[in-house]
């Protein structure tokens, strides 16, 4: 199950579950209670075995809470059949943003930012393939020159083997199993057996899954699990070879 679709089913449910309490006389305190619980313990079922990070989970949690109490709100107010004074509507007004805005990052974060959006906001981006998924914390000083470091190694290391490496597999893949296929060849196109390694996958800027390489007759193959849609990482390690890639998963 995506995370849009838990997210926006879930606030659709909250907007139906109060509209519905609230045609049945329910005290508008106590609809906007059930109709912000319900989906919810509905959402908190669906974690179990699909953990997709406290972010993600808080996110849920802060959307649906807040269209409860806007919903109430209004509410009482259409009730009285006042004029809402203007600091309700201020804060009403901020809470929709900030929904806006929780929604927008989540998107972005799992997702990337839409190529026509990026070409617009970045600079220098018209003649480059923009990669735009969220990449974690970002690492400074000491730490920042050690992760340099160690891509440089590993691209030096990679150049210095010469192996000819072709993954089948990644170009379309699907949410559920996927089958790779790895195929490693030597400088003189002679193809490497033998070898032990593992290809990992994983959301940008956390740790993911990390399967076993089952060596074939001149090639590699492993089966990845994509969860969920979105940007994806997947780093593969074959005795001294490593490599990235990010998949887009439709």
């Amino acid at each position: 199950m995506t995370t849009e679709l838990t997210l926006f089913g879930g606030l659709a449910a909250v907007l139906m579950l109060f509209a519905v309490l609230r045609t049945l006389r329910v005290p508008a305190e106590l609809a906007g209670l059930v109709a912000a619980v319900l989906p919810l313990f509905a959402y908190t079922a669906t974690l179990f075995g699909d953990w997709p990070g406290m972010d993600v989970v808080s996110i849920h949690i802060a959307v649906f809470i807040i269209a409860a109490f806007v919903l109430v709100v209004f509410s009482r107010h259409r009730a009285k059949q006042t004029r809402m004074h203007w600091v309700p509507k201020a804060l009403i007004a901020f809470f929709l943003v900030l929904i806006v805005l929780n929604a927008s990052f989540l998107y972005i974060s799992t997702q990337g930012l839409p190529p026509s959006l990026a070409r617009v906001l970045l600079p220098g981006s018209g003649k480059e393939t923009l990669h735009t998924g969220f990449s974690g914390t970002t690492r400074h000083g000491e730490e920042a020159a050690k992760g340099i470091g160690a891509d440089l190694s590993k691209e030096y290391r990679n150049e210095q083997l010469g192996w000819q490496v072709r993954v089948e597999g990644l170009r379309m893949p699907t949410v559920g199993r996927n089958t790779v296929t790895i195929f490693v060849e030597d400088r003189e196109g002679k193809p490497l057996t033998g070898l032990s390694g593992s290809i990992e996958v994983a959301r940008p800027g956390s740790k993911g899954e990390t399967r076993a390489l089952k060596a074939g007759p001149g090639q590699y193959e492993a089966s990845l699990e994509f969860p969920a849609s979105g940007l994806w990482l997947v780093r593969l390690e074959l005795d001294k070879y490593q490599q990235s890639w990010e998949v887009q998963v439709p």
